[in-house]
């Protein structure tokens, strides 16, 4: 029961990673806070599982692109457990839009959705924070400069941001709180599900371990890293080594 006593919001916990992570956590002994945006049933089914396990825990949904509706979520946890201990930006979305058919409102959207909403729920996270907390970004493989993809331009730029915004906030709050980015490689998640066997021919082609990564899995490193109270700044990639090819 390493995190007994904690309360955690994991945001984009109805599937995928975010929900790995929830169940990981309350399976841990935390109160998690489950949120998501469209994925209401799936998300309140999760926070279901996780009250089985005994312990406090809720769903939110809550649109994180609007910042009234985080300040909203962070009133309720506040109301609810009077402190927040971990929070998991996990909330991000891929839209494929090709580099001619741009505009700034997509472009906004994804900087909105994989960047904005961590940075505005990072700032009242640690407003709950007492004596010490954990903030976890998800950022990805897309954000470094050896694997962005053409078409998803907008999120690579998120998660990029992503990965500066986690070492300059860790420097901003170390050493009370620790600030620390997962950048994942090829997940098995709902997304790879839509995408056509070859191109995961093609990505699984080029991945060491020659094996994608299941979401329970990848909840380990999110596990480790809200436990420990040695890594500031860090941007831990679990990707099977697709990285070190540089392709």
């Amino acid at each position: 029961m390493k995190l007994k006593g904690k309360v955690a919001l994991v945001t984009g916990s109805s599937t995928g990673i975010g929900e790995a992570v929830a169940k990981l956590y309350a399976k841990e002994g935390a109160d998690v806070i489950v949120c998501s945006s469209n994925t209401v049933e799936e998300g309140k089914k999760v926070a279901e599982y996780l009250t089985s396990l005994g312990t406090n825990s809720i769903y939110i949904q809550a649109d994180l692109t609007k910042e009234e509706d985080i300040k909203r979520m962070f009133e309720e946890i506040e109301n609810k457990y009077g402190k927040l201990d971990i929070l998991v930006n996990n909330m991000g979305k891929t839209c494929n839009i090709a580099f001619k058919d741009i505009t700034k409102e997509t472009m906004q959207y994804d900087i909105d959705v994989n960047f904005t909403s961590a940075v505005l729920c990072s700032k009242y996270a640690v407003e709950l924070m007492k004596d010490e907390g954990w903030i976890i970004n998800t950022s990805s493989i897309r954000g470094t400069d050896v694997c962005g993809r053409p078409g998803i331009m907008g999120y690579c730029a998120g998660k990029s941001a992503m990965n500066s915004f986690t070492k300059q906030l860790a420097i901003e709050l170390s050493p009370k709180i620790f600030v620390n980015s997962v950048a994942p490689g090829f997940v098995h998640t709902r997304y790879m599900d839509k995408m056509g066997e070859e191109i995961k021919k093609s990505w699984l082609s080029n991945i060491p371990i020659n094996k994608f990564i299941a979401p329970e899995e990848i909840a380990e490193v999110y596990l480790m890293l809200a436990t420990s109270r040695i890594f500031a700044g860090s941007i831990i990639t679990p990707d099977g080594g697709y990285t070190i090819l540089n392709r």
